[in-house]
């Protein structure tokens, strides 16, 4: 996992998490404006759907996390990780926890009683650093799912219409276009972002609980500029009920063709909305 691809992906969340402007087709027939009313209907109906911890009144998650290094490092290097490994037997003593706000990104903290083992001191630096830029970028996503504002309501800039049994929204961005696609259910089934120097494609999953949809995963499809070779990034996650909420318990990081980071979350704290102790 380098930095520069962390970076690479980071840059086409925010991406994927910015406002979009269009301008309506003034010459719409009167039947397309029926079809976008009904259609927009149907997309504010269906945030209901989905589950958005947020609207319960939670605020923030702590967890401690954990990794199985010597699986994290075999799969970075493609090489058996002997136990007696320096670095490795360092790393298995690091002391990692994660905090989400659901507003914007998540953060990693490391916490260690011992320095590394000496000449290890840059490799220690950069896994540090690189797991950091991943869980930022992971929840940089994931957050716009358990807080709504994927599903934000169109609002009167946007061209909405009916798409075979589906819906498709269009818009622009300052320097490029957005495209989002719902099924038949009005499930999201994939969003893009294009512009001259990026193309992304975004991809999600959502699995049926009680408490309605949940995300599962993302599919993240970048080039960089557009005419250059795809990478693919895979976030995937589950989840445990901690008080009355639904928190991640395991998130997953993949780089197509390059390994991931694979984490572990116990102990999980939620706090909670000061309106939502009220009730």
């Amino acid at each position: 996992m380098t930095r520069k691809i962390v970076v690479l992906l980071f840059s086409a969340l925010c991406l994927l998490s910015s406002s979009f402007l269009i301008a309506q087709d003034n010459d719409a027939q009167d039947n397309d404006a029926r079809d976008d009313n009904d259609a927009r209907n149907k997309l504010v109906a269906a945030r209901a759907q989905y589950y958005t911890p947020t609207a319960s009144g939670l605020k923030s998650f702590h967890c401690d996390a954990t990794i199985d290094w010597k699986t994290y490092f075999s799969r970075l290097t493609g090489k058996e990780i002997p136990d007696d490994n320096p670095l490795l037997k360092y790393l298995q003593t690091v002391h990692l926890s994660i905090d989400d706000e659901l507003g914007g990104h998540g953060t990693l903290a490391w916490t260690s009683t011992s320095a590394p083992p000496a000449g290890m001191e840059e490799a220690q630096k950069r896994t540090e650093e690189g797991l950091q830029a991943a869980v930022g970028t992971f929840f940089q996503s994931w957050n716009g799912y358990l807080n709504g504002s994927r599903f934000a309501p169109p609002d009167s800039t946007v061209v909405v219409t009916q798409s075979g049994e589906g819906i498709n929204v269009r818009g622009t961005l300052k320097d490029g276009k957005l495209e989002l696609d719902y099924d038949k259910n009005t499930r999201l089934t994939q969003a893009l972002v294009e512009s001259p120097a990026i193309r992304v494609l975004s991809i999600p999953t959502f699995a049926s609980t009680p408490d309605g949809l949940i995300l599962s995963s993302i599919t993240l499809r970048v080039n960089r500029p557009p005419s250059a070779p795809q990478t693919e990034t895979i976030y995937r996650g589950e989840y445990t009920k901690v008080d009355s909420f639904q928190i991640p318990s395991r998130i997953v990081f993949e780089l197509k063709n390059m390994g991931g980071i694979d984490f572990g979350l116990t102990n999980c704290k939620v706090s909670v909305a000061d309106w939502a102790k009220k009730q």
